[in-house]
């Protein structure tokens, strides 16, 4: 609390936002220029790949309640009722 780093993520996965900023700031020196071109060579695919980590780093901050339940809606979207598939499936096996 208080703390320069935390305000500067607005207090919201700050462990999760500093090792983004650090890691995209290692990626972005001149020593990874050819790594990054084989990653991505549009703005598009700059755009892109920097929003997947982004959302891949956030993802590990298992104590955002927030976070937590966009990703529990989310996931009942995609497999709700998806179990129960699989248990019928198995039952004529």
């Amino acid at each position: 609390e208080g703390s320069p780093l935390a305000d500067l993520y607005f207090k919201k996965s700050v462990a999760e936002q500093n090792s983004f900023d650090v890691a995209w700031d290692i990626l972005m020196e001149d020593g990874f220029v050819d790594l990054r071109r084989t990653i991505y060579s549009t703005t598009g695919e700059f755009k892109r790949f920097r929003q997947l980590v982004i959302n891949t780093v956030l993802a590990t901050d298992i104590m955002d309640k927030d976070l937590k339940q966009l990703r529990n809606q989310r996931w009942d979207a995609a497999f709700d009722g998806a179990g129960e598939e699989v248990d019928e499936e198995m039952m004529d096996e």
